[in-house]
């Protein structure tokens, strides 16, 4: 394993590296997420999350304990709190291709099955945000790797070794995200065993005797939950309201109603999953075309795409039924679609047909496209000045030409018969374009997304008064809390029904009291003003913050902006 483990590490350390460490923390969820790091850093009891000070009962905390502990050891910042990512992705990418050299596949099908799997684009967006989300597909990887070689080995020590990995993978996934970190490989493992009707596996001692290593894990965190202020509350948060409310509505406060964000429809993840694999979605669907037929093939033949297949599909297809969706709950099943890629490459190096030529081909011209649009955007950046033009000009050239010098090798791999090196010069060339065209425009995403300096100017401005949030959302929260600890107090009200509150306030607190809005929609920058020389833009609402001043109830008294970015007011006594 180790030649395919260095070929593995050298093919996607360019894109982890860029994407974890070279970029500041974006919306949505990574300032809510390094805000909990840091408390988490600082709290003398662990058990529990913490966003602003408030218990946050949305996940168990072990990416928390895990960035916390980054931070403790390399200071504060976004790429601190994201060095655990690297360690997650590491493991789900040799997970992948550990799988895959174990279904006999030899070592270049196996790269390509962990390289499917990790860059795939929503699977590569978990990888590299910070989120429990990247824990969470590590714990998948290994409870699926596990599961194989249990299922696969001889009664005995071997068989207890391969599922003992299953079960610590699956209490990994579960402190990390809950009932995910068990649903995948459990999906996977008895949709297997049904297929296979091999029902004697639900009887092995094997099986369940890790189980006491699941219990060695979570067991003393559940234990110290109870063992909190409110612990019974906080259980039924956790698993109650946060695990089976995002399948259908249940009974619960208004703030653990998550059917009220993210809704689903049916089949949304089906027809989304074609934008989840890109660039790979065609050889996806090319290896699913073989999978029909070698799925059915009777014995051992048969086996690795009866697996691949149960460790995708199930799990996608139970999303679909859950009452919120968002498309990085589908990461897990993106494994199991990386295994199908590396199975076809290595049945279609053997005996090709014209549908695996026509996917390779047409996956040349996607990335071709792919290259073209992202120095195109780098172009747009250059000329309505976000960026140096200089800068942009050079990146883009630099990474049309890398995909065109890798792309030709594609093609006269191809021609030559070898399709395997193909896909892999294919590969080659996606990840050159995307990572020459972000350094580039990081940059520019980061000064939108420059959070931390908002909430200090913010804090600046307040710290001598007393400050209230209208109806803040856990970004405007976590930015004012991480690093900076403001003050303020939560003002809720209905929409349309603000005056009273901000006016109850005002009148509480005097003339030093201060409310901040956050505005609908985006601030003007360097893009927007380029873009409406083409089409102009409807003027910016003021929102709740412009019916209150309109009303009397407050006045204006300044406004914060990002460019192309998040816009506040800050309010103060009529």
């Amino acid at each position: 394993m180790r030649a395919p483990a260095v070929l593995i590490l050298l093919a996607l350390a360019p894109l982890w590296l860029v994407g974890i460490f070279d970029r500041g923390l974006w919306t949505p969820d990574e300032p809510r997420e390094a805000d909990i790091a840091w408390r988490m850093s600082l709290q003398s009891d662990r058990t529990l999350p913490q966003l602003a000070g408030t218990p946050f009962l949305e996940k168990p905390p072990l990416s928390y304990w895990m960035s916390a502990g980054a931070l403790a050891l390399f200071g504060d910042s976004a790429a601190a709190a994201r060095v655990p990512n690297l360690l997650y992705a590491l493991i789900s990418a040799l997970a992948v291709g550990a799988l895959a050299l174990a279904m006999q596949t030899e070592i270049v099908p196996a790269l390509i099955a962990a390289l499917v799997a990790a860059s795939a684009l929503t699977a590569y967006r978990v990888t590299i945000w910070l989120a429990p989300d990247a824990c969470l597909l590590a714990g998948c990887a290994l409870a699926l790797l596990g599961a194989w070689h249990g299922y696969r080995s001889p009664a005995g020590t071997r068989k207890a070794a391969g599922y003992a990995l299953m079960h610590v993978g699956a209490a990994i996934g579960f402190m990390a995200k809950s009932a995910p970190g068990w649903l995948v490989p459990a999906l996977a493992l008895l949709t297997l065993i049904a297929w296979e009707r091999r029902w004697s596996e639900l009887r092995r001692w094997e099986l369940y005797a890790g189980f006491a290593l699941q219990a060695l894990i979570i067991g003393p965190w559940l234990l110290a939950v109870t063992r909190t202020t409110n612990g019974s509350e906080a259980l039924l948060a956790l698993f109650w309201h946060n695990v089976v409310g995002r399948f259908t509505r249940v009974a619960s406060p208004a703030a653990l109603d998550y059917t009220s964000g993210h809704h689903n429809s049916p089949a949304r993840y089906l027809i989304e999953l074609p934008i989840y694999l890109l660039p790979w979605t065609l050889v996806v669907g090319a290896a699913l075309a073989r999978a029909w037929r070698r799925a059915r093939e009777p014995g051992a033949a048969g086996t690795p795409w009866r697996f691949a297949l149960a460790a995708s599909v199930p799990f996608l297809l139970l999303l679909s039924f859950s009452a919120t969706a968002r498309d990085i709950y589908a990461a897990p099943a993106l494994l199991g679609f990386g295994l199908l890629a590396g199975l076809w490459a290595r049945d279609a190096q053997r005996s090709p047909t014209r549908l695996d030529r026509l996917a390779l081909s047409f996956t040349w011209v996607l990335v071709a496209v792919l290259a073209c649009a992202l120095a195109g955007t780098l172009a747009v950046l250059g000329a309505a000045g976000a960026a140096a033009p200089l800068v942009c000009a050079a990146a883009a050239i630099a990474a049309v030409a890398f995909a065109a010098v890798a792309l030709t090798c594609a093609v006269r791999s191809q021609r030559r018969g070898d399709l395997q090196r193909s896909l892999a010069w294919t590969y080659t060339g996606y990840a050159a374009a995307l990572c020459v065209s972000a350094l580039a425009a990081l940059p520019v995403i980061d000064r939108w997304q420059d959070l931390p300096g908002l909430a200090r100017r913010i804090h600046a401005d307040t710290e001598h008064q007393r400050l209230a949030l209208l109806n803040p959302d856990e970004t405007t929260i976590a930015m004012l809390d991480h690093g900076l600890n403001t003050a303020f107090a939560t003002l809720t009200s209905d929409p349309g029904r603000a005056a009273p509150v901000v006016v109850a306030w005002f009148a509480a607190q005097g003339r030093n009291a201060r409310v901040l809005v956050l505005l609908p929609g985006h601030a003007s920058g360097e893009l927007t003003n380029w873009l409406a020389r083409i089409r102009p833009s409807p003027a910016q609402s003021d929102g709740v913050a412009g019916s209150l001043v309109a009303s009397g109830a407050a006045t204006f008294l300044k406004r914060y902006e990002l460019p192309q970015g998040r816009r506040y007011a800050l309010l103060g006594p009529p």
